[in-house]
């Protein structure tokens, strides 16, 4: 069994213990290689914490904005050159993560596991205990697989600064057979600024629904 742990593509928007949480589960498994793709500074980050959880790395350096989709592609692609076959997923650190578990293990036609607060391997199989409908419920997984995984680590008041990734295995996407053009398809369209409207032009617009027009009374003589 060959694992992998997506950290996706960005620092997490919620505690950092959530990405902490996922390598510790990762490290669970002997040769769990952590995976994340994006800017250097987070590259960097996902390189430190996984260093310090007992994982090799791998990053896909890339500035392309990319929508759940577009980032299962990538994820993917770097699971076949691994030859990983149990995927882990980094599913509480940001919302937009839960949706990559079911695009990748689409893409890599393997079942798929959500809500996952607990992991252990046990030979070629995987227990895997996950929340559902508020009750706890222990599958045993065999096969190919993606788990996305809401464990936490160890509380911590704040992290060092980390060091850059010099032992992290840089994958860029032509080594993946991914063409950036295409990629592109998956870009999440930019924000556009507009002008905040005053109040009054706010509740205005609101009651028009709600405002019987009032026809103007004709002209005497007409």
């Amino acid at each position: 069994m060959t694992v992998a742990v997506w950290l996706g593509s960005a620092a997490p928007n919620r505690s950092i213990r959530w990405l902490d949480g996922a390598l510790a589960a990762a490290a669970k498994f002997d040769g769990a290689t952590a995976v994340a793709a994006g800017d250097p500074t987070w590259l960097d980050l996902a390189a430190d914490r996984a260093s310090r959880a007992g994982l090799a790395s791998a990053g896909v350096p890339t500035d392309l904005q990319l929508d759940y989709l577009g980032w299962a592609q990538v994820m993917a692609a770097v699971a076949r050159q691994l030859g990983a076959t149990t995927i882990l997923v980094d599913e509480a650190s940001r919302p937009d993560r839960f949706p990559e578990v079911a695009a990748i293990a689409e893409l890599l036609d393997a079942a798929q596991l959500t809500h996952v607060v607990a992991i252990a391997p046990d030979g070629a199989v995987v227990h895997a205990s996950r929340v559902a409908r508020g009750q706890l419920q222990t599958c045993r997984v065999r096969g190919s697989a993606v788990i996305g995984l809401r464990i936490a680590g160890k509380e911590i008041d704040e992290y060092p600064t980390p060091t850059p990734a010099a032992a992290m295995r840089r994958l860029d996407l032509a080594s993946l057979s991914l063409d950036p053009v295409v990629l592109g398809h998956r870009a999440l369209p930019p924000r556009t600024s507009r002008e905040a409207r005053r109040t009054v032009e706010r509740v205005a617009e609101h009651l028009a629904v709600h405002v019987v027009p009032v026809r103007a009374a004709p002209k005497k003589g007409a």
